[in-house]
């Protein structure tokens, strides 16, 4: 099996020529890596995990891009944004939680999730720095943009099994009280944005879930004054103290295929 990050949230995997596309995002940010727009039009499944601007406001510019070919697979909210800007209703299948999905050599299993709580300390950060008025096109569009793309408590994390590996991908960093996540994946994608207090509160869903690797994504600065650069070191050296077996990759964006089966690890 094949993964790549493409900046953000947009992860895409591979396997025997089946690819599956997952929170693909162009970015806003001139001066961080923009994921190829013919890459991602060329991938037939596209997967939501939830729906803020950040994870579906490409996806009409991206299905336009590909003749329209691809379908997409998200809850009940972000199908009426996709359809308000424009998705054919025939390009979307809707899901819920309890869901099974079968793509050849991908069985995916959607689980309910929950979306991070900004804490306070961040939003005074983030809304009242001098980042606002150097990216204030950036902060208007979004702020538009926000109104339609709502989270609407419809998180959701997919369980993805793969020949005998198994995925848990995150889209935002949160679990669900009152729902039982499989314990001991061999991979755990996990998005590093969000709070003030990041890299610690990331260890409590480690400590919950314990993998066996943990890739990270979502910490690079793609859409400035909202989003910013998270030091990953920071996350790194608290796993080396508390969770010495567990593997962390900080891969780069767009760069190359990583792959990850039972002869190749993403060491």
């Amino acid at each position: 099996m094949k993964l790549k990050w493409y900046g953000t949230a947009t992860i895409l995997l591979e396997q025997d020529g089946t690819q599956l596309l997952f929170d693909p995002f162009l970015s806003l940010n001139e001066d961080a890596f923009k994921p190829p727009i013919d890459d991602l039009s060329k991938v037939g499944r596209i997967l939501v995990t939830h729906g803020h601007l950040d994870h579906i406001v490409d996806i009409p510019a991206i299905l336009s891009h590909g003749g329209g070919i691809a379908k997409v697979y998200c809850t009940a909210s972000p199908r009426e944004t996709l359809i308000s800007k424009g998705v054919a209703e025939g390009n979307i299948e809707t899901i819920a939680p309890g869901d099974a999905l079968d793509f050849g050599p991908f069985e995916v299993f959607v689980l309910n999730g929950k979306h991070i709580e900004f804490d306070k300390r961040l939003v005074l950060k983030t809304f009242f720095s001098p980042r606002v008025l150097f990216n204030w096109c950036n902060f208007r569009y979004m702020l538009r943009e926000n109104r339609s793309c709502s989270e609407a408590g419809e998180t959701v994390i997919y369980d993805i099994r793969v020949l005998e590996e198994r995925i848990l991908l995150l889209g935002s960093l949160n679990l669900d009280e009152n729902t039982e996540y499989p314990k001991n994946a061999d991979l755990l994608i996990l998005p590093l944005q969000g709070r003030s207090d990041i890299c610690t509160y990331a260890m409590g869903v480690v400590e919950h879930l314990q993998p066996k690797k943990v890739l990270l994504d979502h910490f690079d600065n793609s859409f400035p004054p909202i989003s910013s650069s998270v030091n990953t070191k920071q996350f790194v050296l608290l796993m080396k103290d508390q969770y010495p077996d567990i593997s962390v990759i900080c891969p780069l964006a767009g760069t190359a295929w990583i792959e990850y089966g039972s002869q190749c690890y993403l060491d």
